[in-house]
Formats: structure tokens, C-alpha cells, sequence
């Protein structure tokens, strides 16, 4: 049986046992640190053509395009709740088991797995909407408990990948050309990143409005949704969006996951817009070393540990983790606001 009062082998068990992320956050490449901060590389998109070098001629100096360097910190998200987990172990001599399907250890490895799972889902939804607002604000802000900004992460992206239809050309409208404006986005990114667009992601009222125009349906793909075709897993293995077909060589998918903030719900992917990206897109999750300077620092996603209070006569979980979403080719993307 695992010592789970040991932070060591507790936080080996949370990382290899992590909830799955969420889709946003799937077009984000994992990296672990040794550090508390992360070095961020910026790379603007070129298109440059190689020259060719004569016989007996110098070969070409060809310097970084866009490129630059940027330290930022890691800052640490940090969840903890009692647990009761550890009550499995207090029966009397002689006292059947509560749970004669599971040993009191086991009893105790699922609860504290259930608490894990829980705190991790909510770390992975805070990530979520670090990586929706780096995609459709081109920043995003760091936000203490509550609710003051600590710092800010800004990827200043180009005002032509961030277009607004407006009037009679919103896709609601008389002269709403859905297909064209697909189009555009695939220009945009292409022009300016040299990437492909691979996917494209509609909000709730954007993929309403594009299902009822006829030019848009009428190119629309769904005959590899069905039997072994589908490629959903082409993507990554993120929660919360549905493949619905295929549209110009895009995967074409509908995100409509909500938060809440208060009692306010606020969807990751805006209802009224479309995102077209390149999964080959630059962009990482960076984790910065996590853990405490009694337990020391680990690599990795998450820290986990587990102590008991006696003032208080309650044993705590502990789930802590140091996300920075960074998008080093904010090229590779590019929205539409589509619907009022």
C-alpha cells in the first residue's frame, strides 16, 4: 500500500493519475520546469524564401524573424479541503469495516483519489480560461482569490486576426457570407504565420446561425462522423467540445463548456464568435516546480500533500500547481465575432 501521508508519493500518485484537461487547453503542448519562472520565447510567422548560394559563393546569414525572449513568473495556484479520507482507519478492534468491498488502505487511496480528481478538475477549468482568454483577448490577467489582479500575460496579437462582423454582415444577416468569412480567417492565419488552419471552433449561437445558411451547409462534411473514420482523437484528448463535421479541409468543432464566476456563467469559447487555428501552432503550458520548502519542490503538473491538525481534529489535502498558458505563434490564430 502507498504511504499517502508521504508528499512525495502522494504527488508521484496526483501526476500519474491526473483528471483530463480540457479542449482549450489541448492545442497547448506540456512543459515542466525547474523553475518558478518561464522563459517565454515569442516567434512572429515569416514567409521568407531561402536563397540559393552560388558555386564557391558565401552561404546566407539568416537571422531569427520576430523573435524574443521574456521571463515571467509561475504563479501558484493553491487548493486545500479537509478530507476525510483517513476515517477509514479509525474502527475499533473487532469492528466490521464499513466498506467490506475495500481495505481500510484502499477505502483510503479512492477517497483521497475522489478529492484529488475534484481539486484538479477545478485547477484544470482556472487553465481553461487562462488559454480561452489568451486565444480570444490575446492576454490574460492573474487573478488572486478575490479577484484582484496580480499580473498580466499579453501576447499582443494583430488587430486583423480579431475581425467583427457587423450590420446586415453578421451571419444573422441579409448579406452574411459565412463561407467567405471562414475563408478569410484561413487567409489571415496562413498569410501571417505560414501555418495551416486544421481546426475551427464555433461558439453556441455562432454554429446555430452557420448551420442555417445554405452556402455553409452545403460544402459541410459529415460523412466521416460515423464507424472507425471519425478522427476525433487526431486532436488531442480534451473535454467539453464535439466534432460535427468537416468544412474546407477544417475540422469543425462546436465548444459550448461554461464557468461560473459568482453566480455568473460565462462560456470559454464566446457564443458569438468562431476561432480557426493551426494544431501546429507554438504554443505550451508551462508548470513551474511546485511544492513546499518543508516537502521540497517537484516537477511536474501538481503537488500533493496530506497533514493533520490537532487543533482542529481535521486532516487536510493540499492540490497546488504553477499553469502559464503561453502562445509563443499568436499567428497561428485568428477569430470572427460573427453574431451580435
Amino acid at each position: 500500500m502507498a504511504d499517502f501521508l508521504n508528499a512525495t508519493t502522494l504527488t508521484e500518485q496526483v501526476n500519474k493519475n491526473l483528471p483530463a484537461k480540457r479542449f482549450l487547453s489541448s492545442f497547448f503542448e506540456a512543459e515542466y520546469l525547474l523553475t518558478l519562472d518561464a522563459e517565454i520565447d515569442v516567434v512572429e510567422g515569416t514567409r521568407t524564401l531561402a536563397p540559393f548560394k552560388r558555386e564557391g559563393g558565401k552561404g546566407t546569414v539568416s537571422h531569427r524573424p520576430g523573435y524574443g525572449k521574456a521571463k515571467v513568473h509561475c504563479y501558484e495556484i493553491d487548493l486545500k479541503r479537509p478530507t476525510m479520507a483517513f476515517e477509514a482507519f479509525k474502527t475499533r478492534p473487532g469492528e466490521a469495516n464499513v466498506n467490506p468491498i475495500m481495505t481500510p488502505d484502499q477505502r483510503v487511496g479512492f477517497m483521497l483519489g475522489q478529492d484529488a480528481t475534484d481539486l484538479g478538475n477545478k485547477i484544470n477549468r482556472t487553465i481553461e480560461k487562462m488559454c480561452s482568454d489568451a486565444m480570444f483577448v490575446g492576454k490574460y490577467d492573474i487573478l488572486d482569490a478575490d479577484g484582484k489582479k496580480i499580473d498580466s500575460i499579453d501576447f499582443a496579437p494583430q488587430a486583423s486576426h480579431k475581425i467583427v462582423k457587423t450590420g446586415t454582415a453578421l451571419w444573422t444577416g441579409n448579406a452574411a457570407d459565412v463561407v467567405g468569412d471562414l475563408e478569410n480567417l484561413d487567409n489571415v492565419v496562413g498569410e501571417d504565420s505560414g501555418l495551416t488552419v486544421t481546426d475551427k471552433v464555433f461558439g453556441s449561437d455562432a454554429w446555430i446561425a452557420a448551420r442555417k445558411n445554405e452556402a455553409f451547409m452545403k460544402d459541410f462534411d459529415r460523412k466521416y462522423m460515423t464507424g472507425n473514420s471519425i478522427d476525433a482523437g487526431a486532436i488531442k484528448n480534451g473535454l467539453g467540445a464535439r466534432l460535427v463535421g468537416y468544412h474546407n479541409g477544417s475540422r469543425i468543432w462546436v465548444y459550448d463548456e461554461i464557468y461560473k464566476v459568482g453566480t455568473g456563467k460565462f462560456s470559454f469559447v464566446p457564443k458569438n464568435k468562431v476561432l480557426a487555428i493551426s494544431d501546429q501552432i507554438s504554443a505550451k503550458l508551462k508548470f513551474g516546480c511546485v511544492g513546499t520548502i518543508e516537502d521540497g519542490f517537484f516537477q511536474g503538473e501538481r503537488f500533493a500533500r496530506t497533514w493533520y491538525n490537532k487543533d482542529e481534529d481535521i486532516q487536510w489535502y493540499q492540490l497546488k500547481s504553477r499553469p502559464l498558458a503561453v502562445i509563443q505563434e499568436i499567428d497561428g490564430l485568428a477569430w470572427a465575432q460573427v453574431t451580435a
